[in-house]
């Protein structure tokens, strides 16, 4: 059987979760990752996996839409069709494909995605609100577009089965959790040598590393953790954060505010593959997720926190979403939005790192148990069985 995971905009960090379902099949399936392509080319941290196998169309608006979506219904070639978000670019064409060429569909719903719509809508005055909502017709197939957004969860009738990454989505929507995973084996502390990798990126050995991984956006509380660390006076401990966006204006000024209230004790990085994550984890001390709670992140379980375990690292996070019951054991859990808070249990970390060391162990054990690609693939196959079934009858 061949399976075609459809994924909403492949040059577009959306397809992080796609790549991931592309991964833990393909030992069982054929796979294939289709769809449009809204920037200049494949999103940089998997673009050079030549495992995975990528076809794409590029979208323009204008009269030639309707033949460029034409084509990408055309390229599809899986026996069955595998949304990746509820989106139009994904959803939407395999909700086509199935009428059409009589495909069975599934879904995978791994964000709500209209929690970030209403979290930013939700700040906005009446005239912004009115651009904003403007601006989602103009750009219909956005990630970002409301009226793309509202689309996706009014078809979910249609699925033959839903998958989703986490209890929040669970509840609202059905379906089988299929939690974020990694591979525990190329994630494995083992095979990196963190004094050497910090010389490579000129850090001291001295020093003792508080690291984010991630694109920092408002809602992850990258904020807070740069106050939190700036509330520890010791001068050998350093923020290191890594996955900023030099050309996103909130990444810039995130930049900007930790060199004012950090000074030398403030080092970032750009973009990495996902086979540098390793690499760069390898370093850290103690990894943060700081996430705030709000819409946008009520229904999201941000993946780096399997990065962070599958590498054996002392992980401090927010008591947002499925966090606490993820790091039940094997991590810390504060407040979110509580800098105070944060950076004592910094200091806790820190200041016991033997102790922290067996906390980042037994995260690791936790991952390989329940959150590794073998046990994703387990639970992939068990619901395209079924899905296979329904296809035969």
């Amino acid at each position: 059987m061949k399976i075609s995971i459809l994924a909403p905009d492949l040059s577009h960090n959306c397809l992080g979760r796609a790549y991931l379902l592309a991964k833990a099949l393909q030992e069982h399936y054929m796979v294939e990752v289709v769809g449009p392509l809204l920037g200049d080319k494949i999103w940089g941290p998997v673009a050079n996996d030549r495992g995975i196998k990528y076809k794409f169309v590029r979208l323009s608006n204008g009269l030639k839409v309707y033949w460029q979506f034409k084509r990408l219904l055309e390229i599809i070639e899986g026996d069955v069709i595998y949304a990746s978000k509820p989106l139009f670019t994904s959803f939407g064409i395999g909700l086509l494909k199935k009428k059409l060429d009589k495909k069975k569909l599934v879904l995978d719903i791994d964000d709500w995605q209209m929690g970030f719509i209403k979290w930013r809508y939700s700040s906005l005055n009446v005239s912004q609100r009115l651009k904003f909502l403007s601006a989602s017709l103009l750009k219909p197939y956005s990630v970002s577009s409301y009226w793309n957004n509202l689309f996706g969860e009014n078809m979910l009738r249609f699925v033959d089965e839903i998958t989703v990454s986490n209890r929040f989505l669970q509840r609202k929507f059905g379906g089988t959790i299929v939690w974020h995973a990694r591979d525990t084996e190329a994630f494995d502390p083992s095979k990196f040598n963190g004094k050497l990798i910090r010389e490579k990126y000129q850090i001291k050995k001295s020093k003792k590393v508080v690291m984010f991984f991630g694109t920092p956006r408002p809602y992850k509380g990258v904020e807070d953790l740069i106050k939190a660390v700036s509330l520890i006076r010791a001068s050998n401990i350093i923020l290191v954060i890594v996955g900023v966006d030099h050309r996103d204006f909130y990444c810039s000024n995130l930049v900007k505010t930790g060199r004012e209230l950090l000074k030398e004790r403030f080092k970032w990085f750009g973009f990495q593959p996902f086979n540098k994550v390793p690499e760069f984890l390898a370093m850290a001390d103690v990894v943060v997720i700081p996430q705030r709670k709000n819409l946008a992140t009520v229904g999201q379980v941000p993946a780096k926190v399997f990065d962070a375990m599958a590498m054996a690292k002392p992980i401090i996070a927010t008591q947002v979403s499925d966090l606490p019951e993820i790091l039940d054991g094997c991590g810390l859990v504060v407040e979110p939005g509580n800098p105070k808070q944060l950076s004592r249990a910094i200091l806790r970390v820190l200041s016991e790192l033997a102790k922290a060391q067996k906390m980042g162990n037994r995260a690791r054990k936790k991952c390989i148990e329940r959150y590794s690609l073998d046990r994703m693939k387990d639970i992939l196959i068990k619901v395209f069985e079924r899905v296979n079934k329904k296809r035969q009858k």
